[in-house]
């Protein structure tokens, strides 16, 4: 299916006048593009841990919606999302937009109230291309003894491992490529047992856990706050042909649902994965030893190299929590603490 992508140049002045009169053609959603970078307290809102470092801000901005060829936006999506989310139903319709009205709407916006933009450029969008482009960068490779491909390759025979994990993040976090992912499967080889039971909180895609059950755990636990990934870690299980019956998926907040950590604290954990952002981990090491058993491991995430020291100290000041290792991969941390 071919998209096509409307653009508009303005400046940030002018960009809340344009995304008004956007909507009064039924374009309820953009996507914005400047250089104002986030605030910390911004950053602190969407836990983000790391931020790209954009251009010295000189005040332009582009306002960007999505319209198949058709003029229609399919149900259920924004306009600047990106197609991938859409109906791709061939007889779908959806909302209608008069672009040639918009294109007008805009000009008498500029004449009445001098905002800047009175042409939108146009561009196709192939959306199997979109589909399928980040596919090329996803290839077979290996973390210690565990082999992580893609579901549409094979096993290349010069790789070596004994544990292969097929995966397919879909629209879930988790390929294994991160240094945040290969930081904790690492520490799961080193301390996984047979039999053990673990507890994988933002599981995302569930790589983690189909490793640990691959690995010899005899019971996984997955949490993500996201419900698509959860179904999407579901579907990677059973591709990977790991017994459901075996492993627990649940969409929840445990930062926030007191239910979800009383029932996780009730059953014990001998490992807790948190492969998240260190402005979760912080919070989260006050409790985590409640889901642990006695001697057993926390091993942590997704921490950028300056929020190291944040995240030891959170952990320190858990008095049943001693502070194992601090391992590295680039400017990415690892923090592992085992239960007193």
């Amino acid at each position: 299916m071919i998209w096509k992508k409307y653009t508009i140049n303005t400046n940030t002045s002018d960009c809340e006048l344009v995304c008004a009169t956007l909507m009064d053609y039924g374009i309820t959603d953009v996507q914005i593009d400047n250089n104002i970078q986030l605030t910390d307290e911004e950053m602190n809102q969407m836990y983000a841990d790391f931020v790209k470092e954009l251009p010295e801000d000189d005040g332009s901005c582009t306002v960007s919606f999505y319209l198949d060829e058709k003029g229609f936006v399919p149900e259920g999506i924004g306009t600047g999302d990106s197609p991938t989310a859409a109906n791709e139903t061939e007889d779908f319709l959806g909302t209608y937009v008069d672009i040639e009205a918009v294109k007008q709407g805009l000009q008498d916006a500029s004449d009445y109230f001098g905002i800047t933009p009175v042409e939108i450029e146009e561009s196709s969008v192939d959306t199997q291309d979109w589909n399928n482009k980040w596919k090329e960068y996803f290839r077979p490779f290996s973390v210690g003894r565990v082999i992580i491909k893609p579901t549409w390759e094979n096993v290349p025979e010069d790789m070596e491992g004994d544990v292969v994990i097929s995966i397919d993040p879909g629209m879930a976090f988790g390929t294994g490529i991160h240094e945040t992912t290969r930081l904790v499967m690492k520490g799961l080889q080193k301390y996984i047992r047979p039999g053990m039971k673990v507890l994988d909180l933002g599981c995302g895609s569930g790589i983690l856990g189909i490793a640990a059950m691959k690995l010899g755990a005899g019971e996984v636990t997955a949490v993500d706050i996201d419900e698509q990934a959860v179904k999407v870690a579901e579907e990677n299980f059973q591709q990977n042909g790991i017994d459901i019956c075996a492993c627990r998926l649940m969409t929840a907040n445990i930062l926030k649902d007191e239910s979800v950590r009383a029932e996780l604290a009730r059953d014990k954990y001998d490992i807790v994965l948190a492969n998240i952002l260190a402005d979760v981990i912080v919070p989260l090491s006050g409790f985590v030893h409640d889901f642990m058993k006695k001697d057993g491991v926390f091993i942590s995430s997704g921490i950028i190299d300056y929020k190291e020291e944040e995240v030891t100290d959170a952990v320190g000041s858990n008095e049943c929590l001693e502070l194992r290792e601090v391992c590295a991969d680039g400017d990415w941390r690892s923090v592992l603490a085992v239960r007193r």
